[in-house]
């Protein structure tokens, strides 16, 4: 039997609630405290950080985790491209991304990632009977996940001896590919033998190598890594097969308004030439924005304004440490402010599922009770 049950995100959101309302009873509101506001900055003084809130009191704490996730894609520097009216929505969650829009129109959503796939099923399950045309750089959505008699588990194969290239580790991953083919195994067995690693081969490249890797190979990881529900490939199989979906590949050139949505134009990859889409709205489903240089946040900028924090050098999240504490502008690992998930991508790549955010979490919640009740400093470092 094919594996076919996958709970929708807001299932896990709720059992995430619920444990948090658990803990919270158990601790009492004294010690445990759920504070609904913005952050606009911290500072530091002796003795801790000052947290200014939107609405609130200054807050003032010994330690702060960044637990910020994922910030909304960043916006297409293309030509016309008005931010502040139109057609055009830079994060495909807002509410009024998916508000009014007629049944039978057509929409334009640029990336064809997870987020791209799970816009697609949120129209289909809208009655949404229009075009969607998706326009990708590389021209591929993510793998489905499927079982494959036998079901049976690739070991891992990479180690220390393994090559510190992208060109190498391709190679080895397509031998081990075929050789999982001879024995009847799926190619996605071999992929997932390299989860419990993945951050390791990350840190064993060269930072020459893992600029390579964003630029050639980071797409085609992506898809095979990060793959969707069985139903859900199968669905967007029957929806391209009826010409509802159409992929694009190619890069956004130009935008302009009309008055019944938005003209664009793109460079066409496969024809080498331009085309034009007439769409009465674009989505831009590319993807949580990682430069933190470009993202418009308050705190973010008055991180990087006080010296506080950098970019990492591959500019894909915050310089963090081993042990997940932000280093600041002069290459000195902060005793106070630390960073969880998303703003680690840089050090560790793969940072966003339960099972790394939820491992960081762990071991970050045991430091800080050994840490704040005087115990000293253990030994702390983050599991790859």
């Amino acid at each position: 039997m094919r594996e076919r049950s996958f709970p929708p995100r807001s299932v896990y959101g709720a059992y995430l609630g619920n444990l948090f309302e658990k803990a919270r009873f158990e601790a009492g509101d004294e010690r445990l405290q759920w504070i609904r506001d913005r952050v606009l900055s911290l500072r530091h003084f002796k003795g801790g950080l000052a947290i200014q809130t939107e609405h609130g009191p200054e807050i003032l704490a010994r330690v702060v985790v960044l637990a910020t996730g994922n910030f909304p894609p960043a916006n297409p520097r293309v030509p016309g491209l008005d931010l502040h009216r139109g057609a055009y929505f830079q994060f495909p969650w807002s509410p009024e991304a998916l508000e009014d829009i007629p049944p039978t129109s057509s929409i334009l959503l640029l990336g064809s990632g997870l987020t791209s796939l799970d816009f697609i099923m949120a129209l289909k399950s809208k009655g949404f009977r229009g075009t969607i045309h998706v326009l990708s750089r590389k021209g591929l959505f993510p793998h489905a996940r499927r079982q494959v008699r036998p079901v049976e588990p690739w070991p891992v194969f990479w180690n220390e001896q393994s090559p510190r290239t992208v060109r190498g580790l391709l190679r080895l991953i397509r031998s081990q590919v075929h050789a999982a083919a001879q024995k009847r195994i799926d190619w996605r067995a071999v992929i997932d033998s390299l989860r419990p690693v993945t951050q390791a081969i990350w840190q064993s490249l060269p930072i020459e190598e893992q600029r390579r890797f964003l630029r050639h190979a980071r797409a085609f990881w992506d898809v095979h890594r990060h793959r969707v529900a069985p139903e859900i490939a199968d669905l967007l199989a029957d929806m391209r097969g009826e010409g509802q979906v159409r992929l694009h590949t190619g890069v956004l050139t130009r935008y302009s308004n009309y008055h019944r949505g938005a003209e664009i134009e793109y460079w066409d990859r496969e024809s080498r030439s331009e085309n034009r889409l007439r769409v009465t709205r674009v989505i831009n489903c590319t993807g949580s924005e990682t430069d933190r240089r470009r993202i418009d946040d308050s705190l973010i900028t008055s991180l990087f304004v006080q010296g506080l924090a950098r970019p990492d050098p591959l500019f894909l999240g915050l310089d963090v440490d081993e042990n997940g504490r932000v280093i600041d502008h002069k290459g000195a690992a902060s005793r106070w402010l630390y960073a969880i998930g998303p703003p680690r991508k840089g050090s560790l790549w793969e940072t966003t599922t339960v099972c790394e955010i939820r491992q960081q979490a762990v071991e970050i919640a045991q430091y800080l009770v050994q840490h704040l009740e005087g115990r000293g400093s253990p030994n702390f470092k983050t599991a790859v």
